[in-house]
C-alpha cells in the first residue's frame, strides 16, 4: 500500500473507532439529557474519568443491506467465542456502549445489550471447552459474580440481555460500582449528550484534556493534530450514499486549530490514494471555528465492502 493511503487511513479509521451533523461548540455548555439512573442504564453502570466514552448500534450495521453481511463475516471472524458457548455476535448483540481508561495502560468497559445463554458459557468453562479461537474460557468469582475470561481480555453477565465485557481491570471497576451501590452518571455531560445524539449509528466523544491521552497510544498515532488535541467527537449516520462520519475536534486556543485543520487537510488531500484500492472517500470539509476543527465525510456503500474485504489483510490475517 502507498505511504499515502496508509496515513489517511489512519485518519479515517481513528474517526470511525474513536468514534450526520458536527458536535461542535463549547462542551462547557453542553447538558447532559435527563435518564433515569439504573441498571437498566448502560452509562451509569460505567465508571467516570474515562478518557472516551462511545456507543455503536450494532443492529443498524449489521442490519445494512449494502454491507451488512460483509461485517457479520468479519466480525465472527475475530470474536473469540462462537457458537461452542450459543453465541454469534451478527446476531446476538444489538448495541455497545463502551469506555476506556488508564487503569493499568489501556483498559476498557462495555455494557453490551443482546442474547446471551448463560447455561452453555458455564458449560464452555466447566468442560474447558475450547473456543473457536482456541483459547479457553476461564471462569472466576469477583464481587460475587462469575467473570470469564480468555486472554486477559473478558466478561460477565449481568442478565440474559445485559452483559459487561472489556479488560479485567475494566469489568472490575463496573462490578465494584454495583457492589457498592454507586450506579450512577459520573461520565462527562458533554461526553454523554454526544454518544446519545438521536439518530446516530455510532457516537464516540474522548477528553483528553482532563484524562491525557496515554503516551503508547500517542507514540502508535504519529499524525500531527493529534498530539495537543483535548477533545474529539465523532458522529457516524447511514445516509446516501453510504455512510456519514462528523467529527469536532478540540484544541487549547484558536491559533492551534488553525494549525491542526490545515494538518487535517493534507491528510484528507491523500485521499485520493485509497482510490487505488476501490475506497471512494468524498465531500471531504474541513475548516476551523473558534478551538474546534470540524471534519466531515462520506464513504459510499462499495467502498464500505471493499474496506471490509481488505481488513484481514491489513489486520495481517
Amino acid at each position: 500500500m502507498k505511504r499515502g493511503s496508509s496515513t489517511f487511513l489512519t485518519f479515517f479509521l481513528l474517526l470511525v473507532s474513536a468514534l450526520f451533523v458536527a458536535c461542535g461548540g463549547d462542551k462547557k455548555e453542553a447538558k447532559a439529557p435527563a435518564a433515569d439512573n439504573g441498571m437498566d442504564d448502560a452509562l451509569a453502570l460505567l465508571p467516570g474519568n474515562a478518557i472516551a466514552v462511545g456507543t455503536v448500534d450494532a443492529r443498524a450495521f449489521f442490519g445494512s443491506e449494502s454491507f451488512g453481511s460483509e461485517l457479520a463475516k468479519l466480525v465472527e471472524k475475530y470474536v473469540p467465542m462462537g457458537q461452542e458457548a450459543g453465541f454469534q455476535a451478527s446476531r446476538d448483540v444489538d448495541r455497545i456502549t463502551w469506555a476506556s481508561y488508564s487503569y493499568q495502560g489501556i483498559d476498557a468497559a462495555a455494557i453490551v445489550i443482546g442474547r446471551f445463554d448463560e447455561a452453555k458459557i458455564k458449560e464452555v468453562a466447566l468442560k474447558q471447552t475450547p473456543t473457536k479461537s482456541g483459547g479457553m474460557l476461564v471462569a472466576s468469582q469477583y464481587a460475587g459474580r462469575d467473570v470469564y475470561t480468555i486472554n486477559n481480555m473478558g466478561f460477565t453477565l449481568l442478565s440474559s440481555t445485559k452483559a459487561i465485557a472489556g479488560t479485567e481491570s475494566g469489568i472490575r471497576r463496573v462490578l465494584e460500582r454495583i457492589k457498592d451501590g454507586r450506579v450512577k452518571r459520573d461520565i462527562a455531560p458533554w461526553m454523554i449528550e454526544t454518544v446519545e445524539t438521536p439518530g446516530a449509528a455510532g457516537a464516540v466523544a474522548g477528553d483528553f484534556a482532563t484524562q491525557p491521552m496515554p503516551a503508547e497510544a500517542l507514540r502508535q498515532i504519529p499524525v500531527p493534530f493529534i498530539q495537543s488535541m483535548k477533545a474529539v467527537r465523532v458522529l457516524l449516520s447511514f445516509k446516501e450514499p453510504g455512510l456519514q462520519i462528523a467529527g469536532s475536534l478540540t484544541y487549547p486556543d484558536e491559533q492551534g486549530a488553525g494549525t491542526a485543520s490545515e494538518h487535517v487537510k493534507q491528510v484528507a488531500k491523500q485521499a485520493q490514494w485509497l482510490a487505488l484500492i476501490g475506497v471512494k472517500v468524498q465531500n471531504v470539509d474541513v475548516k476551523a471555528e473558534k478551538q474546534d476543527v470540524q471534519v466531515k465525510l462520506e464513504v459510499d456503500d462499495q467502498s464500505l465492502r471493499q474496506v471490509l474485504a481488505s481488513a484481514p489483510g491489513w489486520l495481517g490475517q
